[in-house]
């Protein structure tokens, strides 16, 4: 008797090859819960920390914001190639690696988001010895880096924007009014 695949065995199997895979990948991966202090709510970053990581000494820090439609998970998770790129680099200079949802899967670097990145940068330099942030992102979360980076310079050591592109000028938050005043 020839044994013929269904495709919906087919799906099933590569579904639980993929979750399997995911799960192994997030091994290293602390999903952090954390109440904002701008108001009261519940909100998560993600933290990956490299081989041999020690708290107590002078550590780096890669601020990873995800692109549109996505969530903390992204830089973690997908194969992209920002996404894999940031993870690889993080991991061969021994960085941190700290991936959070800035309040949506389509926010920008408003008011609420930046302080959850101030609050969580309080967090790093207590918990894990990080004294130099370097803040990237890609598609959405590159424009997003560009924005806290410029607004607080003094914040970052240095910035990525990963095919980072938006129309500033039309942003909801007033980044270009922001700029301006700053």
């Amino acid at each position: 008797m020839r044994r013929t695949f269904r495709p919906g065995m087919l799906r099933g199997a590569a579904i639980v090859a993929v979750f399997l895979a995911a799960a192994g990948a997030l091994r290293s991966a602390d999903d952090v819960p954390f109440v904002a202090r701008l108001d009261k709510t519940e909100q998560r970053y993600v933290v990956v920390r490299p081989k041999g990581f020690d708290a107590a000494l002078a550590n780096t820090a890669v601020v990873a914001l995800h692109g549109h439609g996505s969530d903390r998970w992204q830089f973690v998770t997908q194969d992209r190639g920002e996404c894999k790129g940031t993870r690889d680099v993080a991991a061969a200079h021994g960085f941190l690696l700290v991936c959070l949802d800035y309040r949506a899967k389509t926010s920008w670097m408003g008011p609420a988001a930046e302080a959850d990145v101030l609050q969580i940068l309080d967090e790093l330099r207590a918990k894990y010895g990080v004294r130099r942030v370097v803040v990237a992102g890609g598609s959405m979360g590159g424009t997003a880096a560009l924005a806290f980076a410029a607004l607080l310079p003094d914040q970052v050591a240095g910035c990525a924007s990963l095919n980072g592109s938006a129309n500033v000028v039309e942003y909801e938050g007033s980044f270009a009014r922001r700029m301006s005043s700053t």
